[in-house]
């Protein structure tokens, strides 16, 4: 089966989040971005249409579909806002994780009244006597979360623990980009935490939430590269330089040409692995390298409109100085684009 074909079903979630993404998210994602406001409107359609338990399966209260349409979904979203993309995912993450552990504060997660958080391994946070102590140092939606779901060890075993957010102590962050996802310093000073599972149910939790974050910030990536792209071409088609449009200039269509072949791959990539694990297959190493391939290539894609653009590259109204700084700030998550390269390579030893 070709990696982009959808079901009829998944094609009617793609549909109806690019829809929302037209309607509601891009009418305001400028302003939400200048001015760093949280994304809360939107987080909040996102739940009305249910696209939290999009993943989760059918016996635990979800739609059962899989990666497949989370990720075509999410490139619509990316498309628009990383920031609210990213709160997608962090959503997404904690509800995966909870089916997981069998978990009764799901149904609140996949409906949206709860705004969750996941912290993952890559953060250090230590457990012990019912507390957890240690420091994340920049959490999308870590301003406006009611819960944390964290990633926990006690000694040489993990848990998943929950954490309510008024038992920590959160500084915003300034973030390069993701403005409007509330990213902030989440500082877990012997906080108080309710053990949701642990041993190997913690641990195929912990998993399950860490795959969701790959081929999410893979797809999410993807969006932005596309709309990075998009944005290049229309300019370029309308500027006029030596007596002919950009984009009939052979220096600037091979910049566009490049940066469409990075994402178009790193599409392709991103569905392949949603494909392996939708199937029961081990699809950690496709999933990572969706990751890592797809943010490079936005950030590539992101830096060449800008220099396509000019110095109009580099004002919020072109958005795609917008695009590179969601990019960059996509990098650092996730423990960080250079330890995934790592871990990828040691895998081939």
């Amino acid at each position: 089966m070709h990696n982009l074909e959808l079901t009829e079903d998944q094609d009617l979630i793609v549909d109806t989040a690019r829809k929302f993404v037209a309607d509601a998210v891009a009418p305001n994602v400028l302003e939400q971005d200048e001015h760093r406001k949280f994304a809360r409107a939107e987080f909040d359609g996102l739940a009305e249409l249910g696209l939290f338990g999009l993943s989760v399966g059918e016996d635990a209260g979800g739609a059962g579909m899989g990666f497949v349409p989370f990720v075509a979904a999410l490139e619509a979203i990316g498309q628009q806002s990383g920031s609210l993309a990213r709160l997608f995912v962090g959503q997404v993450q904690c509800a995966l994780a909870l089916e997981a552990a069998g978990h009764a504060a799901l149904d609140e997660v996949m409906s949206g009244s709860a705004l969750a958080v996941f912290v993952g391994p890559e953060h250090g946070i230590a457990f012990a006597a019912d507390k957890v102590d240690g420091v994340a140092e920049l959490v999308p939606g870590g301003g406006e979360a009611g819960v944390f779901y964290v990633a926990a060890r006690d000694g040489e075993t993990w848990k998943l623990v929950a954490v309510d957010a008024g038992g920590v102590e959160r500084t915003a962050v300034r973030s390069l980009g993701l403005a409007s996802s509330a990213p902030a310093r989440v500082t877990f000073a012997a906080a108080s935490a309710t053990v949701v599972a642990e041993g190997d149910v913690a641990e195929r939790a912990i998993d399950r939430a860490r795959a969701a974050a790959w081929l999410g910030v893979a797809a999410t990536a993807v969006g932005g590269g596309v709309a990075c792209i998009e944005a290049a071409k229309k300019h370029a088609g309308e500027r006029i330089a030596f007596g002919k449009p950009l984009l009939r200039q052979e220096a600037v269509v091979r910049k566009i040409v490049e940066s469409r072949q990075g994402v178009d791959a790193a599409r392709q990539l991103a569905m392949h692995a949603a494909r392996l694990a939708d199937a029961g297959l081990d699809a950690t190493q496709s999933a990572l390298q969706a990751r890592v391939l797809a943010v490079d290539a936005m950030v590539r894609a992101a830096d060449e409109a800008i220099q396509i653009h000019g110095g109009f590259g580099y004002t919020v109204e072109y958005h795609v100085e917008r695009h590179y700084r969601d990019g960059k700030t996509l990098e650092v998550l996730d423990g960080g684009s250079e330890s995934l390269r790592d871990r990828l390579a040691a895998a081939e030893v």
